[in-house]
């Protein structure tokens, strides 16, 4: 916008919301923690002992850690901690990882329980006259049938 002069230099910077843009940035800095700490190892093991090869699990086992840390934490950094602990219990179950970051992928937009999870929940809380049972109360069926229907398509892309 600022190359096509809709905007000037200045207004843009202006626009930029710093709150966002340093949760992203810390973000990466978690995941890059997560695969150096050897958290991402640890993870991947807990993960392998529970689901035990089967895809099916593997499956259901990422989309509600996805889904339960992305209420808990912000969406980017979810991803960040999910996506290498996807990446390597995908290859050493012999599944093709994309099919967990796409799941991945899917299940960190369901922020639908806490208000605190996601800016846009928090745009819309006072407003609308929300609180955080309201958020639960409508939140948990919208989530339930979300995962159910992204672990369905997950399952049947295996």
């Amino acid at each position: 916008m600022v190359v096509t002069k809709v905007l000037t230099p200045r207004s843009a910077a202006r626009a930029l919301d710093w709150n966002v843009l340093f949760i992203l940035a810390g973000s990466v800095g978690l995941g890059a923690i997560v695969l150096s700490s050897g958290l991402a190892d640890v993870l991947a093991s807990g993960i392998r002992y529970l689901v035990s090869g089967n895809y099916v699990l593997v499956i259901l086992v990422f989309g509600l850690v996805t889904v339960i840390l992305t209420n808990v934490i912000s969406n980017a950094a979810a991803a960040s901690i999910l996506t290498p602990v996807a990446i390597t219990v995908a290859l050493e179950v012999g599944m093709n990882p994309v099919i967990l970051l796409a799941l991945i992928g899917t299940c960190i937009s369901f922020t639908f329980i806490n208000p605190f999870s996601h800016q846009s929940n928090l745009m819309v809380m006072r407003p609308g006259g929300y609180s955080t049972g309201t958020f639960a109360k409508f939140g948990v069926p919208v989530i339930v049938t979300g995962l159910i229907t992204v672990c369905v398509v997950g399952a049947l892309l295996i």
